[in-house]
C-alpha cells in the first residue's frame, strides 16, 4: 500500500480516478471524520487517500511509501471554500470559509496550507504538482512506478476534467452512497473548477496580503511565483525590519455591570483581534485602555474571560469603583427606591432625572477619570499609532490623546428618537458624533444603514465611513445544545413546559415591547392560544410603568426574567417559537442575529437595519400596527412548517456574520488609516 496525501482540493480525487480508468486500480480513503463513513478494510487496498498529517496516520508504520500531491496555495483555498460552502456545509460564507481556511487556526484544515505541504514534503517520497497533474494526468501517474506496479495504462479511458464534473465519476461522486441525480450534483460541486490560477478573481487583495503573511514562506519553498502583493510582502520580509502596527482601543465598555449590545461587541471584537494577532505576532501589536491603565490584548482578554466566568457565579468582579461622595449619593438613590412604594417613586423619578443630581455624578465621573487619563497620554502617543473608540460617547475620555482615531457607530436613535432617551444621554451622543465628524480618520458602521445614516445625518465624507457587520458568537450561539440543561435552565425563570415567544432588551420604549406586549395579550383572549407565553428577558429601564397594564386578560401569562445569564441565552432562544424584536430602529440588533444562530425565527421592526440583518429569517412587521404583529406572533405559533423553514433561513443568512470577519475587516481600516498618515509615531500631548 501507498498514501496519497495532499491539503484539500489539490487534486487527489482526479488523481485517484485517473488510478481507476486508465489503471484499473482502485483506491481507499482514511480520514478520522466521525461524521463520514470509513470503510474498515481500507488498508488492504494498494492505495490509500490522506489530507491527515503524516503522524496522524495509522498503521504508522514510516515504511510505507507515500506520495504528495501539492497545490498553489491561494487556488487550494479558494477551492476549499467553495467546497465547504457547497458540501461540507451548504450555505455557508464562501468569505468566512476562506478566512478560516487561511488561518487555519488552532490546527484545523487539517494544519493548514503551510503546515499540511512542509509536513508532507519532508516524508514524501514522490511529489507531484497539481499544476503538471492536470497539464499531463498519465505523465504524473507514471511516477510511481518506481513506488508501486503499474499496469500499462489505457490511454483512450483517460477522463478530461469536464467528463468527471458532468459524469459519475468513482471517486467524487458518491455513487455508492446515493442516487445517479444526487452522484451527478455532488460530482458538479467537487469538481468545481480544476484550474491554476483561479484564485485572481476570487481573492481580495486583503485577503491575499493575510495569506502571503501567513503562507509566504511555504510559497517560496515551493518555487510558486509572487504576485504583485506577494512581492510587497517579500520586500518587507527581505528587509529585516520588524515593525508592528500599534493600535490602542478604548475598553471602558468592557467593565459594565451589565451586557448590553457595545460591551458584547467591544469584548467580542477584542477576541476576534487576539486571534489573528496570535497567528501574526510581528505584524499587530494590540493594547487596550481602562479606567486610565493599558493593559496587552492576551492580558486584559484573560480579564474579560475571567469577568465573564464571575458573572455565572454572580460574584460581580470588575465592579466599578466610585469616588466617596458619588458613591454616597447613589447610596442615597437606592435607599430611597427601597424605602418608598414604587407607585410614589416611579411618580418622583423623572422629577429626579431633572435635577443637577445626574449632571453632579457625570462632572464628578468625568474629572475622576481624566485624571486618570491624563497620565497615559504621553504613553499612548509614544506607543502607538491608531486609538480604536468602540463607543462614540466615550470619545470625551480619549479626545486629548494625539493619535489618529478610529470610531464605530453604532446607530442614531438619539438623533431620529430622542423622545426615547433621556436628556444626558442625548448630549454624550451628540459630542460624540462631533466628534467623529472633526476627529475621526475612519468611521465603522456596524450596518449599511447605519452607514448611511452617519454620512447623511453629519455630513461626513463617504470614503472615510466603512460598513463592518457585527456577529453572534458561534460557539456561544448554535442550533444544537445539551438537552439535559434546559430543565434546569426553565426552572431559573420559572418558565412553564408551554410554547413561548421570547423577547429580550433592555425594558425601555425604544424597543417597543409597549406593542409587543398588546400584540400578545389580543392573542391570550382566544381560547386557541390559550397555552402561549411571552417570555421578556431584560434588566429593567426606564419608563417600564408605560409598557403594560397588571390587570390586562393574559398578562399572568407574561414572564418577567429580569438579567439572564449569558450562558443561559442560547437555550432560551433555541426553544422558543420565535424572538419578538419589533423595535422602531435598530443600528444592528445583536439578539436577533443570536437568536437566528440557534435556528429561531424572528419578528422584527420592519425598518432600518432589520431587513438587511434578518432578510429571510423571519417574518417583518411595522412596529406600530399592533395587529400585524399579533398576526406574525399567530403564524408562528400554528404553523410548524413555516416555523421551521423560516429557522432553517435564519440560521443559513446568520452564517455570513462572525467575529473573525469582523476583527478581520477592523485591522484593514486600522491598516488603510495608519499607512496614510504622514507619520507612525504622532508627537506626544
Amino acid at each position: 500500500m501507498i498514501w496519497l496525501a495532499s491539503f484539500p482540493r489539490s487534486g487527489n480525487t482526479f488523481f485517484r480516478n485517473v488510478l481507476y480508468e486508465v489503471y484499473g486500480i482502485e483506491s481507499s480513503t482514511y480520514h478520522q471524520e466521525a461524521n463520514y463513513h470509513l470503510d474498515p478494510e481500507y488498508a488492504k487496498y494498494p492505495v490509500i487517500k490522506t489530507h491527515l498529517l503524516p503522524h496522524q496516520l495509522i498503521p504508522a508504520d514510516p515504511e510505507i511509501k507515500k506520495v504528495y500531491i501539492v497545490r498553489e496555495g491561494r487556488d487550494a483555498l479558494v477551492s476549499i471554500a467553495h467546497h465547504r460552502k457547497d458540501i461540507v456545509q451548504p450555505g455557508t460564507d464562501y468569505e468566512l470559509n476562506l478566512l478560516e481556511a487561511t488561518l487555519a487556526m488552532d490546527g484545523s484544515f487539517f494544519g493548514g496550507w503551510s503546515e499540511n505541504v512542509r509536513a508532507w514534503t519532508a516524508v514524501a517520497d514522490i511529489l507531484i504538482r497539481f499544476e503538471d497533474l492536470i497539464r499531463d494526468p498519465i505523465g504524473e501517474v507514471e511516477k510511481l512506478r518506481t513506488i508501486i506496479d503499474l499496469p500499462q495504462p489505457d490511454r483512450g479511458k483517460l477522463p478530461t476534467f469536464h467528463d468527471l464534473k458532468f459524469g459519475t465519476p468513482q471517486y467524487g461522486a458518491g455513487v455508492h452512497q446515493g442516487d445517479e441525480e444526487q452522484s451527478i450534483s455532488l460530482a458538479k460541486k467537487n469538481f468545481r473548477r480544476g484550474e491554476t490560477g483561479s484564485w485572481k478573481d476570487e481573492m481580495s487583495p486583503e485577503m491575499e496580503s493575510l495569506f502571503w503573511d501567513l503562507h509566504g514562506d511555504q510559497m517560496i519553498a515551493m518555487g510558486y511565483s509572487l504576485s504583485p502583493i506577494g512581492e510587497i510582502w517579500a520586500a518587507k520580509k527581505q528587509s529585516g525590519v520588524i515593525d508592528p502596527y500599534r493600535i490602542l482601543i478604548e475598553g471602558n465598555k468592557t467593565t459594565d455591570l451589565h451586557m448590553d449590545g457595545i460591551r458584547r461587541y467591544t469584548e467580542e471584537l477584542i477576541g476576534g483581534l487576539r486571534a489573528f494577532q496570535h497567528c501574526l505576532p510581528d505584524k499587530w501589536r494590540i493594547d487596550i485602555l481602562v479606567n486610565g491603565k493599558i493593559f496587552p490584548l492576551d492580558q486584559y482578554y484573560g480579564k474579560i474571560v475571567e469577568r465573564r466566568e464571575a458573572e455565572k457565579r454572580q460574584l460581580g468582579l470588575f465592579a466599578l469603583k466610585k469616588g466617596f461622595f458619588e458613591q454616597s449619593l447613589l447610596a442615597f438613590k437606592a435607599v430611597i427606591q427601597r424605602t418608598l412604594p414604587e407607585s410614589w417613586y416611579n411618580k418622583l423619578s423623572p422629577y429626579y432625572r431633572e435635577l443637577p443630581v445626574r449632571r453632579v455624578l457625570s462632572w464628578i465621573r468625568g474629572g475622576t477619570i481624566k485624571e486618570q487619563y491624563r497620565k497615559v497620554w504621553k504613553e499612548a502617543g509614544i506607543n502607538h499609532q491608531l486609538m480604536h473608540v468602540p463607543l462614540p460617547q466615550h470619545a470625551f475620555l480619549v479626545e486629548p490623546f494625539k493619535l489618529p482615531f478610529v470610531v464605530t457607530a453604532h446607530d442614531l436613535t438619539h438623533h431620529f428618537f430622542p423622545e426615547y432617551h433621556e436628556k444626558e444621554n442625548i448630549e454624550f451622543a451628540e459630542k460624540g458624533m462631533t466628534f467623529i465628524r472633526e476627529k475621526a480618520r475612519a468611521v465603522i458602521a456596524v450596518s449599511e444603514c447605519t452607514r448611511q445614516d452617519v454620512i447623511k445625518e453629519y455630513d461626513i465624507p463617504a470614503d472615510r465611513v466603512y460598513t463592518i457587520y457585527e456577529a453572534a458568537n458561534g460557539d456561544r450561539f448554535m442550533p444544537a445544545l445539551r438537552e439535559g440543561e434546559w430543565d434546569v435552565i426553565r426552572n431559573r425563570y420559572h418558565i412553564p413546559d408551554r410554547p413561548y415567544l421570547i423577547s429580550l432588551s433592555t425594558l425601555e420604549p425604544r424597543k417597543n415591547l409597549k406593542h409587543v406586549i398588546q400584540a400578545f395579550l389580543t392573542l391570550a383572549g382566544d381560547e386557541q392560544y390559550q397555552d402561549l407565553y411571552l417570555v421578556i428577558c431584560g434588566r429593567r429601564g426606564w419608563k417600564l410603568e408605560d409598557l403594560v397594564d397588571a390587570d390586562a386578560t393574559g398578562f399572568n401569562r407574561i414572564i418577567f426574567t429580569g438579567h439572564v445569564l449569558d450562558d443561559d441565552l442560547p437555550h432560551l432562544y433555541k426553544h422558543a417559537l420565535a424572538l419578538c424584536y419589533v423595535a422602531y430602529y435598530e443600528g444592528f440588533g445583536l439578539p436577533p442575529l443570536e437568536a437566528m444562530r440557534c435556528g429561531t425565527p424572528v419578528i422584527f421592526g420592519d425598518n432600518s437595519s432589520m431587513p438587511e440583518v434578518i432578510s429571510g429569517g423571519g417574518l417583518a412587521a411595522d412596529p406600530s400596527d399592533i395587529g400585524q404583529i399579533a398576526d406574525c406572533m399567530a403564524r408562528l405559533y400554528a404553523d410548524q412548517v413555516l416555523r421551521k423553514n423560516l429557522g432553517q433561513q435564519a440560521l443559513e443568512r446568520s452564517w455570513y456574520f462572525s467575529w473573525l470577519k469582523t476583527a478581520f475587516q477592523t485591522l484593514n481600516v486600522y491598516q488603510q488609516v495608519i499607512e496614510s498618515e504622514p507619520s507612525s509615531h504622532p508627537e506626544s500631548a
